[in-house]
């Protein structure tokens, strides 16, 4: 009896792996990386600079600080226009609450974020925005992460986080 459960112990470790090699799978790998890319994405937008923000952005990205049921900020172009005009001079806070890698390889993050106007005076920013889920949708272009999707618009962020399996 010992020596049949020591042979099937064997033959699940072998089957499974070990814990180590299963914590390095592709999708925990992935969401590792992704979270790298948003740290960094979260820097490009807090250092102003237009160009190294609007890397992150795929070129068919659709990009919403609010409902757009137009489409307005379809594509790179659109993106950065509302970047420049609404956002150039603020600060950006990301909280990742819920990622799921999908069955197609794109990434869903379900986001809190903090968006602060400046100027600071004594202390205090011009304006806060704080949205409440937001979301953002992730693929990747060669091998950099690339954002093709985002809302803070709460009804669409909980609409799209359900139909993704994250609401």
């Amino acid at each position: 009896m010992f020596t049949r459960r020591f042979a099937l112990c064997a033959v699940a470790v072998a089957f499974l792996g070990t814990p180590s090699a299963r914590a390095q799978q592709p999708g925990a790998a992935d969401e590792k990386s992704l979270r790298d890319v948003l740290r960094a994405y979260q820097k490009a937008w807090n250092s102003h600079d237009v160009n190294a923000w609007s890397s992150f952005l795929a070129d068919d990205i659709w990009f919403t600080e609010a409902w757009d049921s137009y489409g307005r900020q379809k594509g790179r172009e659109n993106a950065v226009n509302l970047f420049k005009s609404n956002f150039a001079a603020s600060e950006l806070k990301l909280d990742v609450v819920r990622m799921r890698i999908m069955p197609d390889g794109t990434a869903t993050i379900a986001m809190r974020e903090i968006v602060s106007h400046l100027p600071k005076t004594a202390g205090k920013y011009k304006a806060v925005f704080e949205s409440d889920p937001v979301i953002s949708r992730w693929r990747k272009e060669g091998a950099a992460w690339k954002m093709f999707f985002f809302t803070s618009d709460k009804g669409w962020a909980l609409d799209q986080l359900k139909k993704d399996g994250l609401g």
